[in-house]
């Protein structure tokens, strides 16, 4: 998507243990992790990237006629790398650092638009996602990369055919 990211936000993923009672004192038992939300507010540099994502049609249309839901992948990167055009690329060098997170199979729940007089546009997004699928596998990667550390590799592409990460 193409927009200015002003403030960004996670939550989810935590979760509640159950105390039971037996006759020789409690045992716990952890509950299912709650779902991750992924929440950033965005000034569009071009609203349709913004429309498209949230209706899960693809980018190349002129017009939305449709709405489905589609799944997506988002990564985060912080790097004191140069030259960085993307948080799936490597990061090399043994006098970098970098932290990524990325979480697959999202879905855009929410998409608003605010704008006030001589403000700009802003876009709200939010995306949500089980914190694992269905085969048990969790639904992020997060990943560093120390001075030390030679590579972080690269991503693969994130496609309906291809593994999250």
């Amino acid at each position: 998507m193409t927009a200015k990211t002003t403030s960004l936000g996670r939550s989810g993923g935590g979760f509640d243990i159950e105390t039971i009672d037996t006759f020789q004192g409690q045992i716990q038992r952890p509950n299912v992790r709650d779902d991750f939300e992924l929440t950033m507010d965005e000034i569009p540099t071009s609203t349709q990237d913004l429309d498209w994502i949230f209706h899960g049609v693809n980018a190349t249309t002129n017009t939305i006629t449709s709405s489905s839901i589609a799944s997506y992948r988002l990564t985060y990167l912080w790097t004191d790398a140069t030259g960085i055009t993307s948080a799936t690329q490597a990061i090399t060098g043994t006098t970098t650092e970098a932290y990524r997170q990325s979480y697959a199979e999202l879905n855009n729940t929410t998409l608003e638009y605010n704008m006030d007089a001589g403000d700009h546009l802003t876009a709200p997004i939010t995306f949500k996602a089980a914190f694992e699928d269905s085969t048990g596998s969790v639904n992020f990667r997060l990943e560093t990369k120390p001075t030390s550390t030679a590579t972080l590799s690269a991503l693969s592409p994130y496609t309906s055919s291809t593994s999250k990460f």
